[in-house]
């Protein structure tokens, strides 16, 4: 009985000593959710509802995130400063708090959802928003100094208004071509959404394109992208129809297949390579979800949400994003030892195989020959659908380049025990068919040899009559000419 509690004991104490990857928890003034020893603030429930200063840290763990609508409807507050090290503010976070007017953000935000300063005192505020200069020798819209004093309506006529917060674009709209203020770091999201933008050009300080951020800009034809990019958001270009290219700048941009979804690029079938989408050097899109992929060599980027079940990854591959499989456990990498994708699959616990241990006849790759790879290959070469690398390379039994009756044989001969070398045709024993055969045949009937092995002559012997001769000779010919068929 002692053991049997001791035994509980250990087990609750094990339990406990877990570290949980999600939970809730309140400290002094807010509510909060842990992930991963990170803290996501999610409602204020201090005293002082007026003026608010999200912490760094909280018992120790870093503040990360303000949760979507954490403070959406506070009427009271008036003041809030978000401490350095905060990366995220969620989309309503502080919507309709009307009293809010001063809103301090820390050079560590790297995302703004949408609505989050929406209906507060600092959006409602017409001085906080700009008016901006025409650009005459762009004929553009830009920034400049000196600009004249306008009044809101004006403003909302001409359709030239924009919104900032710190270094941070709220929201935007205008007509034409448009270059981000030096200094600018954030997109929110759908600051863009449905604008008249025609051009854009990023400032080389710009790290995040929100989620939605040009969504619907069906004027938008081109987007000028700067090296300092490191995010762009969910269908942030989604209905961008009139944008035909992409030029992404050659570094790994974390983002989603859904990013360019909908856009002139994105429509544009001679873009695809088959089912994948590139832009550069980025995979960014796969469609009709694909049993395989084939990753293309020189292909540096893959961004998430973009793997099927099987894919092959090209050695050239740096990085690949840390959703591209979406949780797949079913996914197997193919790839070669000691490469990224190897270390990839092997972070992610995804199953790898290395291509220089696949076994010839092993179809379904699961280190033995079977009836099943059997089956698998009469699927295959007789199928109109071209072979994936992998069937290519296990399924060509006779290295000739293409899966076909032949490689059947071959492998059902091996399956019964039976030497390949008993394939008709196969004269000269080296386990395929080709003109090396023809010309040992025709030499064997011309001088009219007479073959001792029972087994090359089985071989050599085409037709079946019990005799090797001209009419072996000529059914080869056909054969290898794809006239007829070695049976």
């Amino acid at each position: 009985m002692k053991r049997i509690i001791a035994l509980v004991i250990a087990i609750i104490v094990l339990l406990c000593s877990l570290s949980l990857p999600s939970f809730a928890v309140d400290y002094t003034n807010f509510s909060c959710e842990i992930i991963n020893d990170e803290i996501i603030i999610t409602k204020y429930i201090g005293t002082n509802k007026t003026s608010i200063t999200v912490p760094t840290t909280l018992d120790g763990k870093p503040v990360v995130a303000i949760a979507d609508g954490a403070f959406k409807g506070n009427t009271e507050l008036t003041t809030v400063k978000v401490n350095e090290g905060i990366r995220d503010i969620g989309a309503s976070a502080f919507e309709d708090c009307t009293s809010l007017s001063t809103i301090t953000l820390p050079t560590t935000i790297t995302h703004i959802g949408e609505k989050a300063i929406y209906n507060t005192a600092y959006y409602n505020n017409v001085s906080n928003w700009k008016k901006q200069v025409k650009d005459e020798s762009s004929g553009g819209i830009g920034f400049g100094n000196g600009m004249p004093q306008i009044s809101w309506e004006d403003i909302a006529a001409q359709e030239l208004e924009y919104l900032y917060l710190g270094t941070n674009l709220i929201e935007i709209s205008f007509i034409g071509s448009y270059s981000l203020k030096s200094g600018t770091r954030v997109i929110a999201d759908g600051a863009f959404a449905g604008s008249k933008a025609e051009r854009v050009t990023l400032s080389n300080t710009l790290v995040t394109i929100g989620n939605n951020a040009f969504k619907d800009c069906v004027s938008l034809k081109e987007i000028v992208f700067i090296d300092a990019i490191e995010t762009i958001g969910d269908y942030a270009f989604e209905g961008c129809t009139a944008l035909k290219t992409i030029n992404l700048p050659d570094k790994y941009i974390e983002m989603n297949s859904s990013s360019f979804y909908n856009t002139g690029y994105y429509n544009n079938e001679r873009n695809w390579d088959g089912d994948i989408l590139y832009s550069g050097n980025h995979l960014i899109a796969v469609k009709d979800n694909p049993s395989f992929i084939e990753v293309k060599d020189g292909t540096k980027y893959v961004v998430g949400n973009t793997l099927s079940n099987n894919v092959y990854i090209t050695e050239s591959v740096k990085k690949i994003s840390n959703n591209a499989f979406d949780n797949n456990t079913n996914a197997t990498i193919f790839g070669y030892a000691d490469t990224y994708a190897h270390s990839y699959a092997t972070t992610n616990n995804i199953k790898f195989v290395d291509m220089s241990t696949l076994i010839k006849g092993d179809l379904d790759v699961d280190g033995k020959i079977s009836r099943d790879d059997y089956e698998i290959l009469c699927q295959i070469a007789t199928s109109m659908e071209k072979p994936n690398l992998v069937e290519k390379i296990v399924g060509d039994m006779d290295d000739d380049g293409a899966l076909d009756g032949i490689d059947v044989i071959i492998l059902d001969l091996m399956l019964k025990d039976m030497p390949p070398s008993r394939l008709k045709g196969d004269v000269n024993g080296d386990n395929k068919v080709d003109v090396d055969d023809y010309d040992l045949l025709v030499k064997i009937v011309s001088t009219k040899e007479k073959i001792t092995d029972n087994v090359m002559f089985q071989r050599a012997d085409i037709n079946e009559d019990g005799a090797v001769d001209a009419h072996d000779a000529i059914y080869l010919d056909l054969a290898l000419n794809g006239i007829v068929a070695l049976i």
